[in-house]
């Protein structure tokens, strides 16, 4: 393993916050006889309120430029924490010319994502808050005391269009960034099972390691396009994009009893013997076998994300009290858990901020609302054309051939306007807070036709498209007229 080691922590640490792993790693290669590399640890100031991601991945980028054995564009690794993960993706992305010309993914040999925020965290809209500022602001005094980074934690927020800009270009785009093969990176992603205890606990969300949720940090993702414009293809108006063409599998592996804090404070031995594998891989072949090798370590882990945690707060203690009393299962064993991230746009590009989306699912001769979509629901506060879904999956819902059904509905909020959606060239439907939501049937998806919604501790991008028309549909309107003139008459 010739090559230099990089090491990125998360928003509001410093280089400190490596330092256990650092000497995990240099304490292993010494044992495994391992020759030793330089491993730089990145400072990059996110406290700031005027500072973006964007701008640390630049800053990133200056300081690979001035770092001796690196300064040449010499090839090297990175392993990064939380917020990291975002620094490195962007740096990758702002190449500044076609992808096929992108010498930073070849450069770029490895990438280990310890914890990473590959899309966010539910805690990033609290941080703006005063209370935010006062736990995670900074406290040196100057232009930026108490400021918590506005404008990271905007990025950082669940649905935000930064993420969802960048994972549409890197991780859906025609041509993969992290790809089978020498020319892109190889890629993986571990995350503990575990929340925060003690005080910390009160930044504790369920399917999370207390910052990030497990399936908001592996970069698995599919995205679904619900085209109901005046303008798409019939035959084409719900698609499923492929899980895999030329790309990396990134699944999550899980380390037991890690919280997003001490997977970096206290390192477990397995996981830094395993990073340390992954960065000699070199071939799809190697990856293929060391994933195999990663997945059994992570399997019981794993097993401890399937228990479902039941209703939160007191109710949902006292619940599990009373289920352990009368001798059921307290923690009934789950699918696992799935995000949405969403937008809703108009056929001008225009963020559509009053929708609704929710599944249904057959049960019993009708359709019936899955009430676990609508559970945990967050609008992105710059854009609330963009929201993001965290659901557990019951067992067998994401069997193929489960019908599933897609219930849209939107808003103008004026009634000159209305949003039309055209479930086919000839046939379209006004879509309004007084009428029902149009149902898009969903059982069947993907190129196959057989690919299901649901698919545990991953993320599903879904991108609805709809007129948005002045009313009525079929007459002159309110909003635009010509001028009536009267016949004189005598």
């Amino acid at each position: 393993m010739p090559r230099p080691l990089v090491l990125v922590h998360g928003y509001s640490a410093d280089a400190k916050a490596f330092h256990p792993v650092r000497a995990a790693l240099l304490a292993a290669m010494e044992k495994q006889e391992i020759k030793l590399v330089d491993i730089n640890i990145c400072n990059y100031i996110s406290l700031n309120n005027e500072i973006t991601i964007k701008d640390i991945a630049e800053g990133f980028d200056r300081a690979l430029g001035l770092c001796a054995g690196l300064k040449n564009g010499e090839e090297f690794d990175a392993i990064v924490h939380s917020t990291g993960m975002l620094v490195v993706r962007s740096w990758l992305a702002n190449y500044g010319g076609p992808l096929s010309t992108n010498a930073r993914l070849k450069r770029l040999k490895h990438l280990v994502g310890l914890a990473p925020a590959t899309w966010g965290s539910p805690q990033a809209h609290k941080g703006r808050t005063w209370l935010g500022a006062l736990v995670k602001g900074d406290k040196e005094l100057g232009p930026d005391f108490l400021n918590a980074g506005d404008r990271v934690l905007e990025g950082l927020e669940l649905g935000s269009e930064f993420t969802w800009d960048l994972s549409t270009e890197d991780l859906l785009g025609e041509k993969p960034y992290y790809g089978r093969g020498d020319d892109t990176p190889y890629v993986t992603v571990f995350i503990g099972n575990a929340e925060y205890t003690g005080v910390s606990s009160v930044a504790n969300s369920p399917g999370s390691d207390g910052t990030v949720r497990w399936a908001g940090c592996g970069l698995n993702t599919r995205k679904i396009t619900v085209d109901l414009t005046r303008t798409g293809t019939d035959g084409k108006r719900l698609q499923m994009s492929p899980w895999a063409n030329d790309r990396l599998d990134i699944p999550i592996i899980a380390v037991d009893g890690k919280s997003h804090a001490t997977i970096l404070s206290d390192p477990d031995p397995t996981m830094i013997n395993l990073v340390l594998k992954f960065l000699g891989v070199t071939t799809d072949k190697e990856h293929a076998d060391w994933l195999k090798e990663a997945q059994a370590f992570s399997a019981n882990a794993l097993l401890q994300m399937l228990k479902d945690p039941g209703p939160g707060g007191i109710l949902g203690g006292a619940e599990k009290i009373l289920k352990k009393i009368e001798g059921e299962p307290a923690e009934p064993a789950i699918e696992g858990w799935q995000q949405f991230v969403v937008l809703a746009r108009d056929e001008w590009g225009d963020g559509i901020s009053d929708y609704l989306m929710e599944v249904h699912r057959w049960d019993n001769g009708q359709w019936v609302k899955f009430d676990q979509m609508s559970m945990d629901v967050h609008a992105y506060g710059p854009d609330q054309s963009y929201r993001c879904f965290y659901i557990r999956l019951p067992k067998g819902i994401s069997q193929p051939g489960t019908r599933l059904c897609l219930c849209i509905n939107a808003s103008t909020g004026t009634e000159l306007m209305a949003y039309r959606a055209y479930t086919s060239a000839k046939e379209s439907v006004e879509l309004s807070e007084q009428a029902p939501p149009i149902q898009l049937d969903i059982t069947n998806l993907g190129p196959t036709g057989q690919e299901t919604l649901f698919f545990p501790f991953t993320t599903t991008m879904i991108e609805i498209m709809i007129n948005r028309e002045p009313v009525p549909f079929d007459k002159e309107t309110r909003v635009l007229n010509f001028e009536k003139i009267e016949e004189c008459t005598s």
